[in-house]
């Protein structure tokens, strides 16, 4: 019979057989290494814009908690980026923008927040 080792920390394995983590601590590691070596493979350009999208989410969320309506500098003063977004729509009263499940209209000189999608 085989002796099966964990992945992450090579602790002989009991139980199932198709289990490759001793335990939770070690399979969320082993998940991590996984994830890094992923984004390490991702192109710069990939990296940057995700970090940019997820800036974005960060500020939308926080400011969507404050009220309903912000100037466009406040927001750049802020960091926000408004050349990367998950959709944009034009419609008559401005640009219907999201980022993820943040929606709000750009206007002339503000963001109006829209109801938040599920």
């Amino acid at each position: 019979m085989e002796t099966r080792t964990c992945k992450e920390c090579g602790a002989t394995l009991h139980g199932r057989t198709d289990q490759k983590y001793c335990g939770d601590i070690c399979r969320t590691a082993g998940n991590n290494h996984r994830r890094t070596e992923a984004i390490k493979n991702m192109p710069d350009c990939i990296i940057s814009i995700q970090k940019t999208l997820l800036n974005n989410y960060r500020i939308l969320t926080e400011l969507r908690k404050r009220g309903e309506q912000f100037s466009i500098m406040y927001l750049q003063d802020l960091g926000f980026s408004f050349r990367h977004l998950t959709s944009v729509t034009e419609q008559e009263e401005g640009l219907r923008c999201q980022c993820f499940n943040q929606t709000y209209m750009l206007t002339d000189n503000a963001i109006i927040f829209l109801s938040e999608m599920p």
